[in-house]
């Protein structure tokens, strides 16, 4: 059933509600505007909602927070543009993503997503077609209008993981003796997240492939190592954490957790390797994954000399990634303002 208007305007309360109360308990003061969408406020916040395809959340700048919600039957990307009739036949990109964004760009044309899976943020983005333009500051666009994704209580869970980031983002900062935001610029981008078995065995494997990870430049982060967080279970910290990651490494070695954490890998469809101790796995629940996915690779290592192995399956993913780049920068007529 498509989310309503009412519903909607629920959801953006309730969001920023939480995110509020929750940063109030868990960041320190000077933090908390630091917080995404803490930082847009305040603004005037527009919903768009398509009975046909997708929701939209805008955000522009004003001296007080207010709430509006368009709805419409056009698919929300128009709704949202609000293109002119005589324009819009210059044509659209199809745009894939769960979470991604575009920011200080210029889009040459409309654009589209590709299903109702897909999720993109454009920061600060101009859409131009002949001499009509529409400048963004900040907006999100989903595919999924379906009234079940836009609930109270999924407005207050995505509250709870934007702070959960920032926390650990902050722990990090503090454990290196640096700001959060030279943490950002320097570590961010190199966050690999790995998971696997949390016993005494599997715990030194994942120390021995984070300490390789570190060496490589990179900044790993265990599951364990994601402060904990009221009302959060190790999944939701995991599709956390997992979203703001370069990629992700899994020692599939033993049966434990990680085999459900696998399946959010799929998912979200993350750069992921899993690494098995002899090329054995830890459950057929994970046997063949690559065969499904061109994002996965499996990998057999040696754990008591893992370096060769990390170094590959680190080499495969930063392929993977370039390649990824590769062809969007091939799809997408757009590569920078101007």
């Amino acid at each position: 059933m498509t989310v309503t208007a009412a519903e909607l305007r629920a959801y953006i309360e309730a969001f920023h509600r939480t995110l509020e109360s929750v940063a109030l308990q868990s960041l320190p003061p000077e933090h908390r505007s630091e917080l995404l969408h803490s930082s847009l406020l305040p603004a005037r916040i527009t919903g768009y909602l398509s009975t046909q395809f997708g929701v939209a959340i805008e955000y522009e700048r004003a001296a007080e927070t207010s709430i509006d919600i368009v709805e419409g039957s056009a698919r929300v990307e128009d709704l949202f543009l609000q293109i002119p009739p005589r324009v819009l036949a210059y044509g659209t990109g199809v745009l894939r993503g769960r979470g991604g964004g575009f920011a200080k760009l210029t889009f040459v044309g409309a654009f589209r997503l590709a299903t109702a899976k897909d999720s993109l943020s454009f920061d600060d983005v101009a859409f131009k077609i002949g001499s009509w333009e529409r400048v963004v500051e900040f907006v999100e666009v989903f595919g999924d209008n379906d009234a079940t994704n836009w609930s109270v209580g999924k407005a207050e869970s995505r509250a709870k993981d934007e702070v959960l980031v920032s926390l650990l983002q902050l722990t990090r900062a503090q454990e290196k003796r640096t700001s959060i935001s030279d943490y950002i610029a320097t570590f961010k981008d190199r966050t690999v997240l790995v998971l696997g078995a949390h016993d005494a065995e599997g715990l030194r494997r994942l120390q021995t492939i984070s300490g390789i990870l570190v060496s490589l430049g990179y900044e790993p982060i265990l599951a364990k190592d994601i402060p904990d967080h009221p009302r959060h279970d190790l999944s939701q910290k995991v599709v956390a954490i997992g979203s703001i990651s370069r990629f992700v490494v899994v020692d599939d070695s033993s049966p434990s957790g990680h085999l459900s954490e696998v399946e959010l890998c799929k998912l979200n469809n993350w750069v992921t390797v899993l690494l098995r101790a002899g090329g054995v796995g830890g459950s057929w629940m994970t046997a063949g994954a690559a065969q499904t996915s061109n994002v996965i690779k499996e990998l057999a290592y040696d754990p008591s000399s893992p370096g060769r192995a990390v170094e590959e399956a680190v080499g495969w993913a930063e392929d993977k990634l370039r390649e990824l780049k590769r062809v969007y920068d091939a799809t997408y007529p757009w590569r920078s303002r101007g």
